[in-house]
Order: structure tokens, then C-alpha cells, then sequence
């Protein structure tokens, strides 16, 4: 079983909460679409937003966290959200992997099911995603890059068993927690900063356990930019794949029309992609 994990803001930290709960919505209609159903979604909030789209697997998760002032109180507030909805998800359906996963990046329709036919017994540790797509909806175009775990968070699929015993250290066995200040005395606050509010450092981090985790090299997600609401400023240079029937399915967009990129556009994409590949194997 998988459970794809997700953080989701305060209300009051973003100028259009309803935008922010429409990329959501968008994110929970792509796994509302998969294959496979041996997976659930746990999502952690503050406050339970009102959502459009079949929930039966989707389990809101509340809390009362402040409201971030800087960096590290963003990766905390994402960290213990994280941290709740983890917790819950092993009282509940006890999973092999958590699928750490953005609020408003989107999953390829055979993403479970892609997972679920690999041999998790040679990757104790679990996985992460070496190719990607970088989508930006309003301009309707997209990248794939390899080195994708270095630009997107939606890129880890962690052992539960590992990160549970990682992450809950300072509490007694069957103690649950339900304030941020207890997750804040109970967890490991790297493990809250750099491997539920980060993605950057977590192949060194597993790696270090003797539990390196394994390359997957199926584009399984897309991270949107240009959202309006993303922490990130980046963007997409020229070159773009087309936008056609079979991507817009693939990852359950309903929201803009096919687009057919220009010869030139699809040559610079691949040009792209290649260096992105030269990247990757040289670090």
C-alpha cells in the first residue's frame, strides 16, 4: 500500500486561498484517476478545504499550525504537517512507502500501478524520480528533465517503516500527537526540516542509513510552475513538447486545450533534455 503524503497551507498565508485549493483539487483529481487503487492520500492542514472531487480516498488531517515567518518555519510547518498525516496513515492502513507529494503537482494516471510492479525487496529504502516534467498550464507548455529529485519534491517514495522509526523519536509507543508543539518535541527536527520540509538532502539522508534508494526513470509527475502560488520563481526556457490528447489524460488535465508545438520547439525540448541528462550523470 502507498499513501502520498501531502502538506497543505494556512488560509491566511496566501492572497487566494481559492486558487491554492483549485491547484489542489487538480493535484487529488490526478490520483482520483489511477489505475491501481491499493493507495490512499493524507493530507495535512490547518484548516479542511472544501474540495470537488471524489474523497473516499482521501483523508484530511487537521492541525493547528502558526503561521510561517521565514524559511525554516515554512519547512517546519510543512514538516510537521507531513509528520501528522504520517502518523495517521500508519494507524490506519499501515503503508509500505509514503509518496512525498506537493499540493499542486499532478501524477500520472499509472503512477500506483507502475510502483506496485516494481520488486520492493531491492529497494528497501524506496525510490526516487530521475525524469520529470516541468509543466507551466498557462502558457501550455512542458519540459522533461532528468535530475528531476534536484527541481521537484514530488520526486520521493519513502520506506514507512524507516521513516517512521526516524522521524517519531522522542515518543512511547501508541502516544499520539495532535499538537504542533508536541510534533515539535517528538520528532527528529532534521528529519522534520530536510526530509518532510525538504527534498534536497533525503538520498544522502537514506543513503546514510545503509538504505540508498533506488532510480526510477519513468516520468511519473509533473511539477506545475507558474502557478501563482509556488515558492519558486522558475520558468520554462524556450523549447516544448506538444500538449496533446495522450499527456492531457495521462495526467488528468481538464482545465486547457491541446497545444501543437513548432518543429523548432520540439527540437530545442529534446536539446534540453539531453544537457539536463549530461547533468545528471556527471554529479
Amino acid at each position: 500500500m502507498i499513501a502520498f503524503i501531502i502538506a497543505f497551507r494556512h488560509p491566511n498565508s496566501t492572497k487566494n486561498y481559492g486558487h491554492v485549493v483549485e491547484l489542489l483539487n487538480a493535484t487529488l483529481r490526478s490520483l482520483a484517476n489511477q489505475t491501481n487503487e491499493n493507495y490512499r492520500v493524507y493530507i495535512g492542514c490547518n484548516v479542511a478545504p472544501v474540495l470537488n472531487i471524489d474523497t473516499s480516498k482521501v483523508r484530511i488531517c487537521t492541525i493547528d499550525c502558526p503561521i510561517p515567518s521565514s524559511r525554516k518555519e515554512v519547512l517546519l510547518d510543512k514538516g510537521v504537517k507531513r509528520a501528522l498525516a504520517i502518523q495517521t496513515a500508519n494507524d490506519e492502513i499501515k503503508p509500505d512507502f509514503f509518496f512525498l507529494l506537493d499540493a499542486d503537482d499532478l501524477v500520472s494516471t499509472d503512477c500506483v500501478e507502475y510502483l506496485q510492479q516494481q520488486d520492493w525487496t531491492k529497494s528497501p529504502g524506496g525510490y526516487w524520480l530521475e525524469r520529470g516534467y516541468l509543466l507551466d498550464m498557462y502558457n501550455r507548455k512542458a519540459q522533461e528533465k532528468y535530475g528531476f529529485n534536484r527541481y521537484c519534491g514530488s520526486s520521493l517514495i519513502l520506506s514507512a517503516s524507516t521513516l517512521t522509526s526516524k522521524l517519531f523519536t522522542s515518543v512511547a509507543t501508541g502516544e499520539k500527537m495532535s499538537t504542533y508543539q508536541e510534533f515539535l518535541q517528538a520528532c527528529d527536527e532534521y528529519v522534520l526540516v530536510q526530509v518532510l520540509g525538504d527534498h534536497i538532502a533525503v538520498r544522502g539522508f537514506m543513503a546514510s542509513l545503509g538504505l540508498p534508494l533506488q532510480k526510477i526513470l519513468r516520468p511519473l509527475t509533473c511539477w506545475k510552475i507558474n502557478t501563482g502560488a509556488n515558492e519558486s520563481n522558475t520558468k520554462i526556457p524556450f523549447g516544448s513538447r506538444s500538449i496533446n490528447k495522450e499527456f492531457l489524460t495521462r495526467f488528468s488535465i481538464t482545465t486547457i486545450e491541446e497545444r501543437q508545438a513548432s518543429i523548432f520547439e520540439k527540437l530545442i525540448e529534446k536539446i534540453r533534455l539531453m544537457k539536463s541528462w549530461v547533468a545528471s550523470i556527471s554529479k
